[in-house]
Formats: C-alpha cells, structure tokens, sequence
C-alpha cells in the first residue's frame, strides 16, 4: 500500500428519486495509479441541498492536499489541512461533510489494497446491526393507519423501534401519534416510539410537546431546538421527562463533548459521514458511551455512507442500533443492488454488516454517472 498513490478525487453531486420524492446526494470517487477506486458519500442529514458547495470543498480543498500522495498517508495529508483551514473556512457543516466524504473513500482504498474489511480492520465486534426505522413524512401528513401501513413491511421484519417526525402543526401531530400509540400496542406493547423535532421548535414549545411524550412513552425527543443553541437544550433536557437526542449535527467530538457537558442530553446520534469521517465518529461514540449516552447511528443517505456507518457501529461495543430511512430503501438498492441493505434482508429488526474489503459493497457506476447526469440536467 505505501507505493499506490492516489490519481484523483472526483467529487459528484447526484440527483436521484426515491419514493418520497427527489433528492440529491453527494458521492466522492478516489482513483488510485493502479486503478483500486475507493467511494465516499456525504449527508447534510436531509439530503444534500447544496452539492456544488461540497464540490467546491472538494475542489479547491482536499483534493489538491490529497491527490499525488501515497495511499497510506492521505488521510494524514487529509488531516493536516483540516488544521490548517479551521480559522478560515471553519470545521462545521459543508467543511466537515465534504471531508467526511473523502474520508471515508479512503477508508474503503485501503481496505481494498489490503484485502480487508473496514470494520476487521478497526476491530469487528458484532456482524449484525439492529436498526430503527426512520421515516421522513411528517405525523400531521397522515393519519395513524397510514403511518402504520408504511412501518408494516419493516415490523414484519423484526423492526421494534420507530421513529416519527412532529411537524409544525405539532398539536395534530401529537393526536396522530397518540393514535399511532395505541395501533403499535395492539401489535407489541414493547415497540419503541421515537419522535424527531428537525429543529423546529421554541423552547416553551419543546418544553411543552415533550411533557405529552412522556404520557406516550417516548424513547427520545430527538432536535427539538437548534442544535448550536446549548443553553436553549439544557432549558429542554431539565424539563423533559423522556430523553433528548442530539447528534447528527455534531461535527466533531469537541463539540459533542461541550454538548453532554453543559445540556445533559442522554442519546447521541454519530454519523461518519456528517462528522468527519470514521474515526471522528468511533470518537464521538465511544466518548458518549463513557459518559453514560445512549448511542445511536444517525443515517440519511445511500448505500456508502450507511456502510460506513455499519462499519462504525461494528467496531464499536455498546453502539447497538443504527438508523435506517426507508423511504431511501430503493436508491440503496439502485446504487449497490448486491449490498444487502434493503428492507427484505432484514432479519429479527438487524442488518448484516458487510464483509467484503474496505466498505464492503460494489457501487454501480452506471447508476452514479446517470444521478450525476440528472443534477446536470
């Protein structure tokens, strides 16, 4: 591996449509001088809505400190100029997503040069992940049979935790989920309900929302606030009586050690390809761990990122559940068909980790040049 060198860093932006509507995405192919290709993927958490920026970051960025450097000190390269451009273009958001991207590509070069899984590589020690299921339509969208008939497939799978979204109209959302409750019941008292906030909510708001939670028995209040705003979560976490979830706007362990610290949330949500990469998500989790969270992947993504975080969660003991979007199941299953990751290889609610070198799954390039195509378009 210390002779293969990297050639190039393609950055690609994708437009592609799943069953809830189009989204974009945002891929990374690195090429080395002996052909090996290592793939990355980054999440903005919903959809990337600005690809081009993270192309730019690419770009301009990583690329030039990347490209010509041997495989085996890339991601040290990688590294340096995150040091370096912390000041100028900050470490959040699309500086961080861009270059959990690359990192994550390198991670699967490597494994792919040595002939080794991510996650042997880390030290593997679980094949399979239990996963929740993730639902992006709001609660008020619908009534509770609905919501139920779309969960149907993944409860007959094993799934036991659910995660639902309150949207603004959180007063109706509340009355459907109330429904929703006692339709789960009748099923298995013992299915979880977590409800995600998507940040948008006041303080007395959330306060007020999450005292309903806990008479529906909640896992989590994921986002009810802005996720920078600390002292705001820290008024919330004090008033809650179900957990408070925050994560997948962590963008580094710093950051999610300030937030344990100084607001009292239970559940973090790692995600490598938000936060920096696979080692800056197996720090995030393990550090949350010691201090007695709850840890739970965040996914909203394809196929590469949902790798990388399986891969994270399999390398990391106490990391138990990741999330799976499956409204996001068919592009999954367009990108890497042989990957394993739709909803009928779901057993007992978990998905195997993939085995194979590096991330483990074949990407279909045919299908990532058309998606490119289309945010062209």
């Amino acid at each position: 591996m210390t002779h293969v060198r990297i050639r190039s860093i393609t950055p690609l932006p994708l437009r592609m449509t799943t069953d809830y509507s189009s989204m974009t995405y945002f891929t990374v192919k690195i090429e080395t001088d002996d052909g090996l290709v290592g793939w990355g993927e980054s999440c903005d958490c919903f959809g990337i809505s600005y690809p081009s920026i993270l192309q730019a970051f690419v770009d301009d960025v990583y690329a030039p400190a990347v490209v010509g450097r041997e495989l085996g000190e890339a991601r040290s390269a990688l590294d340096d100029v995150h040091r370096a451009t912390r000041r100028t273009l900050g470490d959040q958001f699309s500086a961080s997503q861009s270059r959990s991207a690359i990192d994550i590509a390198l991670r699967d070069l490597e494994g792919r040069a040595s002939g080794t899984s991510l996650s042997n590589t880390l030290g593997r020690v679980k094949d399979s992940v239990r996963i929740y299921a993730g639902n992006s339509h709001f609660l008020d969208s619908q009534e509770a049979p609905d919501h139920l008939a779309m969960l149907a497939p993944l409860l007959d799978r094993g799934v036991s935790i659910v995660k639902l979204r309150i949207g603004s109209d959180w007063r109706n959302s509340l009355r459907v989920l109330r429904e929703l409750r006692r339709e789960l019941d009748r099923i298995d008292e013992t299915i979880e309900i977590t409800v995600d906030g998507s940040e948008l909510f006041t303080v007395a708001e959330s306060i007020e929302i999450a005292a309903r939670l806990g008479d529906l028995r909640v896992g989590w209040f994921e986002e009810p606030v802005q996720s920078y705003r600390l002292g705001a979560i820290a008024q919330v976490v004090r008033a809650s009586p179900v957990p408070v979830a925050y994560g997948e706007h962590f963008f580094g362990t710093e950051y999610a050690l300030d937030a344990l610290e100084l607001t009292g949330i239970s559940v973090i949500q790692p995600d490598a390809s938000i936060c920096g990469g696979v080692d800056e998500a197996r720090m995030l989790a393990r550090t949350a761990l010691l201090r007695g969270a709850r840890v739970v992947m965040h996914l909203h993504g394809g196929p590469i990122s949902f790798a990388a975080n399986l891969h994270v969660a399999a390398s990391v003991a106490g990391v138990e559940v990741i999330e799976y979007p499956f409204h996001l199941s068919p592009v999954m299953n367009r990108v890497a068909a042989d990957a394993g990751f739709g909803i009928d290889a779901i057993v007992d609610g978990r998905i195997a980790v993939p085995s194979g070198p590096g991330l483990g799954i074949a990407v279909d390039e045919s299908v990532i040049e058309e998606a490119h195509r289309a945010w062209l378009a």
